[in-house]
């Protein structure tokens, strides 16, 4: 027994005393005056040395949540409500300021109030019926519901009590569920007899250096440290999985000799469409496609060689699209489709260094309908060479070694359409977790009609592929809302490995 009593540790030696008046685990740590962690560790060391038994389970609560609470001691805003109306009918403006009542509270009163009967309506003006009077006179399921001492455990509500946990949930913040865990203690014989006896205070002593090194204190070894105690995870900070495949592509591409190039959110339809010789009559102008903004912006001059290239294709050879181009069109303001907008603008400002090495990554915007793959905002990286001799070769050659890079190997290409690229190309790659090919980059070689109104006469090989897609292929997840967005799974972001490739 002085051998178990001289092996305690201080955190043991707090708690033991304790378990002689009570086993409530919130008086613990009142009497203590330890936190939860230290607690949890105090009685999981001593239920070690068989000094107790220690039970937890987790349930699902009912909890008040900030309005429950008020609520709980104000009463429900409806009966405010009907109070409010019960001598005068009143303007449905009036009945906020007289009941003491926020805007929200009086719209949310009004239908439940219509639906129970208790109210009517005409012309804006507010009037308790009979059925109103009488449910004036006794308090409602969701009235007494809130009086009851919280938490209450979910599977155990009654029917009644059911009802209004149904009614109060599908309000804002009246109450919630919670997940609690529940601590059971139990002292066995040993316990019972340790916990009445006497402790020294000696083990508190300051270890020293000399201890460390011979293991021992006073003659006697230290005790064991049990590593199989749980203890609390800490998180630290660690950036967003999505940001972090963004960071890994910047860094391949820096790592490949290019150079990081920027662009607005906001474009004209010329920069993200007309200069890149998209026809104007094209789907992907049309609203169901592409968010625009009620302004408009200015051309550049460059614009005027780039509405004959689309009428007629000016010197290239090209017969063009034959329509009467029309620069209203081309000043529209819309949030950018594509980061390929940001490659036309640096060619029109003249910043591109022939040869070169380029590539963009941004936000981009589409009026999608939401599913597993898509949303209406989402990322993109742009990229594109300029130099002599170029070839689909050289195109097929950069896109390998960047998926490569980022740990996907298995590549296949087929041919596309484009309106801007000629031959265009599609790269597919293999996902071995869907055991399928999926969409992986959309590339091509610009026309000569995109790049004459530029005075560029190299070739231009290009490509663009949307970042949240091949987040999910590398981070092994089937919907893009895991990715981003307000619907991420909290735990999972805290949690979430790195590619073991990279």
């Amino acid at each position: 027994m002085d051998k178990l009593l001289e092996s305690l540790h201080p955190l043991e030696r707090k708690v033991l005393p304790v378990l002689a008046k009570t086993t409530n685990f919130e008086e613990i740590k009142k009497e203590t005056g330890m936190q939860d962690v230290e607690v949890v560790r105090a009685l999981q060391w001593l239920q070690n040395k068989e000094i107790l038994e220690l039970k937890t389970d987790a349930k699902e609560y009912v909890l008040l949540d900030e309005n429950g609470v008020k609520y709980s001691e104000d009463g429900l805003p409806e009966r405010r409500f009907l109070q409010a109306i019960k001598k005068k009918s009143l303007k449905i403006g009036e009945i906020g300021d007289r009941a003491g009542l926020e805007k929200e509270e009086v719209q949310i009163s009004l239908g439940t109030l219509k639906g129970k009967a208790a109210i009517t309506l005409d012309k804006g003006e507010v009037k308790i019926t009979e059925q109103g009077l009488k449910s004036l006179d006794k308090k409602s399921l969701e009235e007494k519901f809130l009086q009851k001492t919280f938490p209450i455990p979910e599977d155990e509500l009654l029917d009644e009590e059911r009802f209004a946990f149904d009614s109060l949930k599908k309000r804002k913040k009246i109450i919630r569920v919670d997940l609690i865990e529940t601590k059971e203690i139990t002292l066995t014989k040993k316990g019972e007899k340790i916990a009445n006896t006497k402790i020294s205070d000696k083990y508190e002593e300051k270890v020293t250096t000399q201890m460390l090194k011979s293991g021992t204190w006073e003659g006697k070894k230290f005790r064991r440290y049990d590593v199989s105690v749980k203890v609390p995870k800490i998180q630290g900070a660690r950036p967003h999985p999505l940001n972090l495949v963004i960071e890994k592509m910047r860094q391949i591409w820096i790592e490949m000799g290019f150079e990081e190039i920027k662009g607005p959110w906001v474009e004209s339809a010329f920069w993200c469409m007309d200069s890149m010789w998209i026809p104007q009559d094209h789907p992907a102008r049309e609203m169901q496609d592409t968010f625009y903004l009620p302004y408009k912006g200015t051309l550049p001059a460059v614009s005027k060689k780039v509405a004959a290239v689309h009428e007629n294709g000016g010197d290239t050879g090209s017969k063009g699209y034959g329509y009467k181009w029309n620069p209203e069109v081309a000043k529209q303001l819309l949030l950018r489709t594509h980061t390929t907008a940001t490659t036309y603008r640096w060619f029109g400002e003249g910043k591109v260094k022939i040869p070169g090495k380029y590539f963009a990554v941004g936000r981009i915007f589409r009026n999608e309908t939401l599913d597993a793959t898509h949303l209406p905002e989402f990322h993109q990286i742009e990229g594109f060479v300029i130099d002599d001799g170029l070839t689909l070769r050289d195109l097929m050659g950069y896109i390998k070694e960047f998926y490569n890079k980022m740990g996907i190997y298995k590549i296949k290409f087929k041919p596309v359409y484009n309106p801007y690229t000629e031959p265009s190309m599609e790269a597919m790659g293999w996902n071995e977790e869907l055991g399928r090919w999926v969409e992986l980059i959309n590339s091509g070689i610009f026309r000569p009609e995109s790049l004459a109104p530029y005075g560029i006469d190299k070739p231009v090989i290009a490509w663009g592929l949307g970042v949240e897609r091949l987040a999910m292929m590398l981070h092994k997840q089937d919907n893009i809302r895991n990715i981003l967005g307000p619907n991420c799974d909290i735990d999972w972001l805290k949690s979430y490995k790195v590619p073991k490739k990279w």
